[in-house]
């Protein structure tokens, strides 16, 4: 057999890789980790698939999982091969969901797939009828490696020596397929012995159904009566099912509303309302600590004594209102005490006019003059602020006027001096209250004059404004804080309406999963409801006579079956009995073949080696020193791994009697070699590939040293650089 070319178009690490092989040695050089192990496992993969051996069901191997694409793309192999001088293209699709495998022969690239039938397990084994090897034993035969053969009790079938007659081989496995088809237990189904088990019961329970009549009847209509109440239970469940759903569906829009809400800093009439409508304790704890951290933070806010200042501020401009409207009327009074002085002089001067007329100067006239000019003197002293010395001279100003005016009627008899002088002192008491007053309003808030006052007042009005910045200044850094202590409310919160959406998902995902679970399974209790009705009904149209005819036909075939497992199984071990006596003439062959590979790559210090097929090929080596037979385990690692090398060369040899020369595969399996023996195995390597293919992965570079002779110039063997 020869390898050609191998594609991984998706296998491990490997992507639309191509590789082709040398019909000698091809030697793979690549550090570790550079897929030297995944391209020996995708060309094993590429030639028998992924699927165990020796099973009826599709078990796959450990290493399907380990080896699928990492890239997640198609699982794809396409090996080229020789065998007995014809070449073939096998194009293998690994996935479970998808597994095909086509076969097409070279040159014309004919497809010959069909002509290959699958097996229990779908596979159709084109390796193992080319060469007679299953996975397992190609594996065991061709791979060198430190591991106990996985299939050894099936590798006996395929050695053999000269006198040996291989058609027993085909024999034992004809025999073994005919008692595979007839099966071992009545109750397998793929069987034909299971399948006749099932037609005799099933004709049994014919037979059963007939003879019993109305109590079949009655039991299926138990079955009815049971099947209905569950029904109705199950319908009962399914309506509490979508009702709950619809819950859910209310829920979620409660929760989108929820939602929408978080994002709105609450009222304070709202917090009551979130508290009550919490889903959670965590929720409401968060409702709760965050409107208390609230209130506390509104109460730290307001100032202990902001109310002595307010009200201090107020009754100041309660002061300042009434000592204007005061102002106001003093300033009233004295225009109307002026106006009467006026008047007064005005009422004198046609008197005087006469008497001027006349040619002399009259007392009352004298008297107005000084009264004018006393008036004069009161408005200067106004108008500089000096109310005392205004009010004197403004009355002395009016005594004067009314002392002439009243001279100037007695003199004319005229009467209305004393009715101005009345008004006047009236309107002089009203002017003194109302400055007296104004002047208890000084003396309550301290202040000399109406200046002081007024200065006092801008005074209290500048620290009111101060007070007020301040207060500004820690609302607003208030209200920052609480901005802050409501982002994080609404961040908590979302983060618990998220986890609560999340719990909801899945419990709807479980309720709708229980929702279909439940249509299932009302929808198969009507099937059995119906089913069982149609039996009631035909249970009077079965004839006995030919429910026991059948279940007696039935009966013998079975027993036919059974006969014939018997004796097949009778012929199967007397077979095996006599090829086993046969195969004891395998060992000498094969322990000569073992002993002849250990003298040559030891160098002749260990010439005697000893292969029992009846323990898994289990090898054992005469020490020659003292002569002692020692097992493969107790010696050295490097012999360990020489006698592992030693086993697998002389079954290789063997078997490739019986079929054509197999190839050989080393993993780093030379790395506990010395470099004598090493240079001695690898010079026994180079002639093995003279007539075998020989596929050596190493990550060191001595092998390529020592193989430097036979590669140079030779285009029968091939170096790889992975």
């Amino acid at each position: 057999m020869r390898i050609d070319e191998l594609q991984l178009r998706g296998f491990g690490k490997w992507r639309e890789a191509v590789f082709r092989f040398a019909p000698g040695i091809n030697l793979f050089c690549a550090p570790n980790e550079a897929g030297k192990s995944t391209l020996l496992q995708g060309l094993f993969a590429a030639l028998y698939g992924m699927k165990k051996d020796y099973v009826r069901t599709a078990r796959y191997l450990p290493e399907y999982e380990k080896y699928l694409p990492w890239d997640g793309g198609a699982y794809e192999t396409i090996v080229q091969y020789e065998v007995a001088g014809k070449s073939y293209r096998l194009h293998r699709w690994l996935e479970k969901e998808r597994e095909q495998a086509r076969l097409f022969l070279n040159p014309d690239w004919s497809e010959v797939t069909g002509l290959y039938q699958e097996d229990r397990r779908k596979e159709r084994n084109f390796l193992e009828l080319h060469l007679g090897l299953t996975r397992s034993l190609f594996t065991d035969v061709t791979w060198i490696r430190r591991e106990p053969m996985a299939a050894a009790e099936h590798l006996l079938p395929s050695l053999g020596t000269d006198e040996a007659d291989p058609a027993v081989n085909r024999v034992l496995a004809e025999l073994e397929r005919e008692l595979a088809a007839i099966g071992k237990k009545e109750r397998a189904e793929n069987t034909l012995l299971g399948k006749a088990g099932a037609r005799v019961a099933e004709k049994e329970r014919a037979l059963a159904e007939a003879e019993a009549g109305w109590a079949a009847a009655s039991r299926l209509a138990r079955h009815i009566a049971d099947w209905e109440a569950e029904r109705k239970e199950r319908e009962r469940a399914r309506e509490k099912l979508r009702q709950r759903l619809q819950r859910m569906e209310q829920e979620e829009a409660e929760w989108q509303a929820r939602w929408r809400h978080s994002h709105v800093p609450p009222s304070p009439e709202q917090w009551e309302e979130w508290e009550r409508n919490a889903v959670t304790a965590e929720e409401r704890r968060l409702h709760r600590e965050t409107r208390e951290r609230l209130a506390a933070l509104a109460a730290r806010s307001v100032p202990d004594a902001d109310t002595e200042p307010g009200a201090e501020r107020e009754r100041l401009e309660a002061a300042y209102q009434r000592a204007v409207e005061l102002r106001k009327a003093w300033e009233a009074c004295r225009e109307q005490v002026n106006r009467l002085a006026a008047s007064a002089i005005a009422g004198t001067e046609r008197p005087r006019q006469g008497r001027k007329a006349a040619g002399g100067l009259s007392a009352h006239r004298l008297l107005w003059a000084g009264s004018g000019l006393l008036m004069a003197l009161a408005a200067g002293a106004f108008a500089a602020g000096r109310g005392a010395f205004g009010w004197i001279a403004s009355v002395l100003a009016v005594f004067l006027a009314a002392v002439g005016a009243w001279s100037r009627r007695r003199a004319r008899g005229n009467q209305r001096v004393p009715a101005v002088i009345e008004e006047w002192r009236r309107l002089q008491q009203e002017a003194d209250r109302l400055e007296a007053e104004l002047c208890d309003i000084y003396r309550e808030w301290n202040a000399a004059d109406w200046d002081a006052f007024l200065l006092l007042r801008e005074e209290q009005m500048n620290r009111s404004r101060q007070r007020e910045a301040d207060r500004q200044a820690a609302e607003w850094k208030r209200r920052e804080e609480e901005a802050r202590l409501l982002a994080r409310w609404g961040d908590a919160l979302r983060s618990l309406l998220e986890a609560e959406k999340a719990e909801r998902d899945r419990e709807r995902d479980g309720l709708v999963q229980s929702l279909r679970e439940t249509e299932e399974r009302l929808q198969e209790l009507r099937e059995q409801i119906a089913r069982a009705s149609g039996e009631m009904g035909s249970h009077d149209a079965v004839s006995v006579a030919r429910a026991r005819s059948e279940y007696e036909d039935a009966a013998a075939v079975l027993r036919s079956l059974q006969m014939r497992r018997e004796a097949l199984q009778l012929a199967r071990d007397t077979l095996q009995e006599a090829l086993a006596e046969w195969n004891r003439d395998v060992s000498p062959v094969l322990n000569g073949l073992a002993s002849d590979v250990m003298a040559r790559i030891t160098g002749g210090r260990y010439r005697d080696v000893r292969l029992d097929p009846r323990e898994r090929f289990a090898v054992r080596l005469l020490e020659p020193d003292r002569h002692l037979v020692v097992e493969q385990e107790q010696c050295s690692l490097g012999t360990q791994d020489q006698l592992h090398f030693a086993q697998r060369v002389a079954l290789l040899r063997l078997v490739s009697r019986q079929t054509e020369p197999l190839p050989l595969f080393l993993d780093d399996h030379f790395a506990h070699y010395d470099q004598e023996r090493l240079k001695r195995t690898l010079t026994f390597v180079a002639e093995l590939s003279e007539e075998h293919q020989v596929f050596l992965f190493t990550c060191q570079e001595r092998e390529l040293t020592l193989l430097e002779p036979y590669l140079r110039g030779s285009d029968r063997h091939m170096v790889h650089r992975l």
